[in-house]
């Protein structure tokens, strides 16, 4: 599994990776109709009601090796994918397939390959805007929507500062800029605490840039994806179409996504249906940090 691109030394062999030599969580790579590649992780009954988890930027379904465990033992089944992009799936050429609206295509497909009419999704970061976004279409097929530290409810550190540094003309020498060190210094920033973060959790974080391509694309995402948030009343009122809560999980220690906290105040005082859970001391990687605290809310949540 994983592309055909020669592979940089050093990391990870994609037959090493998560969820190897797990006997709960199975992978495989499904085709979408518009001929993409995606790696999907499930656990749980596939008759049983879906939950699908979407990762944020330079993160991969190992984001959540914690959550597949409970939650296939409440009764659900758990889908995560590795977005375009990310992980083992295909990682396009074209600038245009990092867009929000691309991306939002993306689920749709993977949910009509999957055979899935409707679906709970939990989402963190980059991925929370994907997720509210497909809620708030019409005919949704999102039921309940779960935000961790969501991107569009926040300022994001450091993204003009990133968009400055990575023109181009750097995409020849960006993968061998890719050292193990930066993923791992990078990974801390995602911490409340980051002595909680292994050397299995750096090599599988550093895996994905054996390809090429993989520096590429997360460079056409800080590009071509929708990191600015929008007016607090012009979101309300756009949220006014959802016919259920969504939940938001908020770190209170999140060093990238600035000033969600008063963000989801007034989007609550102005009608917007949000229930709102703080993890004291927590990071922008909440979900992974302090996986069976945020599982928890999310189950007592779903039932």
């Amino acid at each position: 599994m994983g592309g055909t691109e020669p592979r940089l030394g050093g990391r990870l062999d994609p037959a090493e990776m998560f969820p190897a030599g797990s006997s709960y969580v199975h992978t495989r790579l499904v085709t979408l109709a518009s001929g993409l590649r995606l790696r999907v992780a499930e656990a749980g009954e596939r008759t049983h009601p879906p939950v699908l988890l979407l990762h944020g930027w330079g993160a991969s379904i190992y984001m959540w090796r914690d959550w597949f465990a409970p939650l296939a033992a409440a009764g659900r089944r758990v889908i995560a994918i590795d977005l375009p992009g990310h992980g083992l799936s295909d990682k396009p050429e074209a600038a245009q397939a990092y867009r929000l609206e691309a991306l939002m295509s993306v689920v749709r497909e993977l949910l009509d390959a999957e055979g899935v009419a409707t679906t709970d999704v939990v989402a963190q970061s980059m991925a929370g805007t994907i997720a509210l976004e497909l809620a708030m279409e019409q005919s949704s097929r999102i039921d309940r929507a779960i935000l961790v530290n969501p991107a569009c409810f926040g300022r994001v550190r450091l993204q003009r500062l990133g968009r400055m540094l990575s023109p181009s003309f750097v995409d020849a020498l960006l993968p061998h800029l890719v050292a193990r060190w930066v993923i791992a210094r990078t990974h801390r920033m995602v911490y409340g605490d980051p002595s909680r973060i292994t050397r299995r959790d750096e090599d599988e974080y550093w895996a994905p840039s054996q390809y090429p391509s993989y520096a590429r694309a997360m460079r056409l995402l800080v590009h071509e994806f929708r990191w600015t948030r929008p007016a607090a009343h012009d979101m309300a009122q756009r949220m006014s179409v959802l016919g259920k809560d969504v939940l938001v999980v908020l770190g209170t220690k999140d060093s990238l996504v600035r000033d969600a906290p008063g963000y989801v105040a007034q989007l609550r005082e102005l009608g917007a249906r949000l229930q709102v859970r703080m993890v004291e001391n927590g990071g922008h990687a909440v979900n992974e940090e302090r996986a069976s605290e945020v599982v928890e809310m999310v189950l007592a949540f779903l039932h």
